[in-house]
């Protein structure tokens, strides 16, 4: 996802905000990258992935102590999702090797 796209999906119109968003892209991609093992920018699921997490570092700067619920219930989304992205590129690796 290019930083235009992640813009339109924050609903982000100036660019006073790029430099910030384009440290956030990049944190979301090695995150991804740390759960899964890669980054695929053509696969849909990881892109969704990537600008939720963006999104949540974007939107929880400063997270308050009531909102922790709130925070849960993203991070198991998010958990869905990696663990989604490591089977599917398991089998893709096993398929490669066979």
């Amino acid at each position: 996802m290019e930083l235009e796209d992640i813009k339109s999906y924050l609903r982000i119109d100036g660019d006073e905000e790029d430099s910030l968003l384009r440290t956030m892209i990049d944190a979301g991609k090695e995150f991804i990258r740390s759960a899964v093992g890669e980054y695929d920018d053509t696969d849909s699921t990881a892109q969704v992935l990537l600008a939720s997490v963006v999104q949540n570092m974007y939107d929880n700067r400063e997270l308050m102590q009531s909102e922790q619920q709130v925070k849960k219930r993203i991070e198991y989304t998010f958990q869905s999702m990696i663990l989604q992205l490591q089977m599917k590129y398991s089998l893709k690796q096993e398929e490669a090797e066979s």
